[in-house]
């Protein structure tokens, strides 16, 4: 596979009654006692990133200890991304042959649901939990419950915890944003209007994507931000908003959208004003949809991440933990472009 890597709070709450399942020692020994905060947070450097590829040849293949489960806490798998992320981590668990378990909800922006699926996960047995939040402190509750029990956190793709001893798997999220920024300066040399279509206003992907835009445009003079709106990473909202600012920018240049799913209504938006290959449309995640698109002229590009490779290296960081191996704080899962460049590398499917 070729890669081309580019450079709500919600209060603690009452105690959660854990059952855990085979937790680390330091020494590197496994078993079915519960441990200890320390047992865990001990083996996390938190000041450390270290890209996938490098963490997965310093620690090799790991192995699934006897009785060992692991539970993966997502969003809606009406969103295909997240689908891709499950597979990821279901099908290392099966490959390792580890029990799992998977726990979605069904309202992408509702944190409330998501801390509910992230306690029932936790009283499934679960020896290490695997989660994207919806929010960057959503789930911090359950998580500071989990290593007090000695059972491994780690965070998958969005909303990376500041909880001493969560593991981030994943890209970068303002990098993404800067990134998409930086493209569209490439392609105006000359400049123009920029519009940016966000995600839900609670997410730290729509947050950290929109601060990574808005800050690096600031550094290409030529381009300005005429309009920004949320459509909370709905399609049909996307493609109102995206055919207002049509109407009211006529000359608007470019649009970023801060997933791909949204972007597909922009592009709708601007197929409509017969404006097809004369406005820029980048979008965010890489989904095949947006590929097709890319491949036949709707789409100029996207900042494709790799939620298969992120679900699968949680799998293995939550069982170098359960075997007391030391990993990174954040294991960098790096998002690259793609565009009619390289579209024809990715076929199918999500990296």
């Amino acid at each position: 596979m070729k890669i081309r890597t580019l450079g709500v709070a919600l209060a603690g709450g009452a105690a959660l009654v854990l059952l855990a399942g085979c937790t680390a020692t330091p020494d590197g020994d496994t078993g079915s006692a519960t441990g200890s905060a320390g047992s865990i947070v001990s083996l996390v450097d938190a000041s450390k990133t270290t890209k996938v590829d490098d963490v997965t040849a310093e620690l090799g293949k790991p192995s699934a200890p006897d009785k060992a489960k692991l539970c993966y806490v997502t969003r809606t798998l009406s969103n295909e991304f997240w689908g891709y992320e499950r597979d990821g981590f279901e099908k290392r668990a099966k490959e390792l042959g580890v029990d799992f378990q998977t726990f979605d909800v069904t309202d992408e922006s509702s944190i409330t649901e998501q801390l509910d699926k992230a306690k029932s996960a936790m009283n499934q047995g679960c020896s290490a939990l695997l989660a994207s939040p919806i929010s960057a402190t959503g789930l911090d509750s359950v998580f500071e419950s989990a290593l007090a029990d000695g059972i491994p956190a780690i965070v998958l793709n969005d909303a990376k915890s500041s909880v001493p001893g969560v593991v981030y798997v994943g890209p970068d999220a303002t990098t993404i944003g800067a990134t998409a920024a930086d493209y569209i300066a490439e392609k105006l040399p000359d400049g123009g209007k920029v519009a940016m279509i966000e995600g839900d206003p609670g997410s730290s992907n729509a947050i950290n994507r929109g601060d990574g835009f808005t800050k690096q445009i600031a550094t290409h003079p030529n381009l300005e931000i005429v309009a920004s709106q949320t459509a909370s990473w709905d399609q049909t909202k996307a493609q109102e908003i995206a055919t207002t600012m049509l109407t009211a920018n006529p000359d608007i240049k470019a649009f970023y959208s801060q997933n791909d799913g949204m972007a597909l209504g922009v592009q709708a938006a601007i197929d409509a004003k017969g404006l097809t290959g004369k406005v820029l449309l980048v979008g965010t995640d890489g989904i095949p949809q947006a590929k097709k698109q890319i491949a036949s002229g709707g789409f100029t590009a996207t900042v494709s991440e790799l939620p298969t490779t992120e679900g699968s290296t949680g799998v293995d960081v939550a069982l170098w933990l359960l075997a007391g191996k030391k990993v990174p704080g954040w294991v960098d899962v790096p998002a690259f472009v793609i565009d009619s460049a390289n579209v024809a590398e990715y076929p199918t499917g999500m990296p």
